[in-house]
């Protein structure tokens, strides 16, 4: 609607422009002719100073259009906002784009591990012993615990990973959280050999283990 109201006023204007070159043509002509004693009739003249002036008048026009045409242009092609890019799952980790429900985190954990070459299962919620993903690859299976913290973790994340290491029979088990851990966690985790995890280890997760 915009680009329909602009090209009428634009030839609206060509039109009084036109009009109004003729006319001033015409008479500068016959203003010519009749000062400077022509034989012709001055009719002639007033003509010829209107084709004129009509000739003239796409010549003063044209220019402009084009400058016009040609910031249109510039201003279609001026590139916008760049779309974000979507997070895929093999994206580097953030405790920030964690679910906060714990099983839903504890399908997020999996997912990351699986798009980084492991294969997953997810234990049945209350009844894990300790771990809540069973993970393997190149011939090893581990145990994760998972915990959605946002503050320190603390003994009992790595007793019960250490327990369900034994349950589930695994070469080992890791805690994973988006928090940290206290000292005394990482004492124990020494001298249980559990390993302790942030969410943004998931990538090299096969040479932390």
């Amino acid at each position: 609607m915009r680009r329909l109201i602009s090209t009428a006023f634009y030839l609206f204007r060509y039109g009084i422009l036109s009009a109004t070159l003729i006319v001033i043509g015409g008479f500068l002509m016959a203003t010519f002719a009749a000062g400077a004693g022509a034989g012709e009739p001055i009719r002639q003249h007033a003509a010829a100073g209107m084709v004129l002036a009509a000739l003239l008048l796409p010549a003063l026009l044209l220019p402009r259009a084009k400058t016009r045409r040609r910031t249109a242009s510039r201003r279609r092609k001026k590139p916008g906002p760049r779309p974000r890019p979507r997070s895929s799952p093999r994206s580097k980790p953030s405790p920030a784009s964690c679910p906060r429900d714990g099983l839903a985190f504890e399908q997020w954990v999996a997912d990351k591990m699986e798009a980084h070459g492991w294969r997953v299962d997810v234990t049945a919620g209350s009844g894990d012993q300790g771990l809540d993903i069973i993970a393997r690859r190149d011939g090893r299976k581990i145990g994760v615990q998972c915990k959605r913290y946002d503050g320190p973790v603390g003994n009992k994340a790595v007793q019960e990973a250490f327990s369900g290491r034994a349950f589930h029979r695994v070469d080992a088990a890791v805690v994973i959280t988006t928090g940290h851990y206290t000292p005394s966690a990482k004492a124990l985790s020494r001298k249980t050999g559990v390993h302790l995890l942030h969410v943004k280890d998931i990538p090299r997760m096969r040479r932390l283990v």
